[in-house]
C-alpha cells in the first residue's frame, strides 16, 4: 500500500504542478495585454491548453488508478465479495422510470459498487441529476439530487411500489405526477411523529402497513436523524432503495494535498453508511 500512495502522490503532484502553472500563465497572460496584447493572448491561450491537457490526459488516469487500487482495497476490508467499477453507474432510463428521486435534464452517475456484508448482498451509486436553464445569455444550473443510492435485498416479499422520503418545502409531490402511469396514492400511517417527517406514496395501501412496521419505521425515523441529508426509502423492482441527498460524491481523491494513510480513513467512514444501514434496518 506505502509503494501505491507514492506512485499515486507523484502522479497527484505533476497535475497540481501543471495546474498551478498553467493559471499562472493565464494571470501574467491577462497582464501582459496591457503592453503586448498578441503576447498577453498567446501566453494566456498556452496556460489554457497546459490546463486542459492535464485534466483530460492525466487526471482521468489519477482517479481511476486511486479508486481502482486505494479504494477498492479498502472495500475489500469491509464487504465480501467486492466489484467496483468507476467508470460505471445506474442507467438513466431506469433512475427516471423509477420515480425515486428528483430528476431535470442533466444526469450524471458513476462509481458502481456490489457486494455483500453479513450476507446482506448490495449495489450502490453515486447519483447527480440537475435542471438546467437557458435565459438570454444566462445559465442556471440547479442541484436537485447528489449523494449515493443504494440497492438491498429486502427479507419480506412485496410486489407493490412504495416511497417513503424525507418531506421538504415545495419539492416533489406525486411519484412520476399525475401522468406517468404510476397508480400510486399518498397515505398515512398511525404514527403521527412519522407522517411529520415523511410522506408516503403507495400503489397498494395494505401492503404499505405491511411492509412499515412501528418497529420498521422507529429504525427509518432513526437513519433519518443519523444520517446527514435528505432521505429517500423505496420499495420496487422487488428490492429495497435507500438514496441519501448529502450533496457528495464519494471516493474521489484529493488533488491539492497528499494521499495519506489516516487519510483513507475518509474511504471508510463514505463506505460504512452502508454498514450503518444494514445493521440499523437490521436487513440481514
Amino acid at each position: 500500500m506505502d509503494e501505491i500512495l507514492v506512485q499515486l502522490n507523484h502522479q497527484r503532484e505533476r497535475i497540481m504542478v501543471v495546474t498551478v502553472l498553467g493559471g499562472v500563465l493565464i494571470g501574467v497572460g491577462v497582464l501582459l495585454l496591457f503592453s503586448s496584447f498578441s503576447f498577453g493572448v498567446l501566453t494566456g491561450v498556452l496556460g489554457l491548453v497546459l490546463i486542459l491537457w492535464i485534466n483530460i490526459t492525466e487526471k482521468p488516469k489519477y482517479v481511476r488508478a486511486y479508486k481502482n487500487q486505494i479504494v477498492l482495497a479498502v472495500l475489500r476490508e469491509m464487504f465480501d465479495d467486492v466489484k467496483l467499477n468507476a467508470d460505471a453507474g445506474f442507467n438513466q432510463e431506469w433512475v427516471e422510470e423509477a420515480h425515486f428521486i428528483p430528476t431535470g435534464n442533466r444526469f450524471f452517475s458513476d462509481d458502481q459498487l456490489s457486494g455483500s456484508y453479513h450476507g446482506c448482498p448490495f449495489r450502490r451509486s453515486d447519483v447527480l441529476t440537475q435542471q438546467v436553464t437557458h435565459t438570454g445569455k444566462t445559465t442556471t444550473v440547479t442541484t436537485l439530487f447528489e449523494g449515493p443510492w443504494m440497492v438491498f435485498d429486502f427479507p419480506k416479499n412485496f410486489g407493490h411500489y412504495l416511497l417513503v422520503r424525507e418531506k421538504e418545502f415545495l419539492a416533489n409531490g406525486k411519484p412520476g405526477g399525475w401522468f406517468s402511469g404510476l397508480k400510486t396514492e399518498r397515505i398515512e400511517m398511525e404514527n403521527e411523529a412519522f407522517n411529520e417527517k415523511f410522506e408516503i406514496y403507495a400503489e397498494d395501501e395494505q401492503e404499505a402497513f405491511y411492509l412499515l412496521t412501528p418497529h420498521f419505521m422507529e429504525k427509518l425515523e432513526q437513519a433519518e436523524r443519523e444520517i446527514a441529508g435528505r432521505m429517500y426509502y423505496g420499495f420496487f423492482d422487488r428490492q429495497f432503495h435507500v438514496a441519501v441527498d448529502n450533496r457528495q460524491n464519494s471516493f474521489e481523491p484529493p488533488v491539492f494535498s497528499a494521499i495519506t494513510l489516516p487519510q483513507l480513513n475518509e474511504i471508510r467512514k463514505e463506505a460504512r453508511l452502508i454498514c450503518e444501514l444494514i445493521d440499523l434496518l437490521q436487513l440481514t
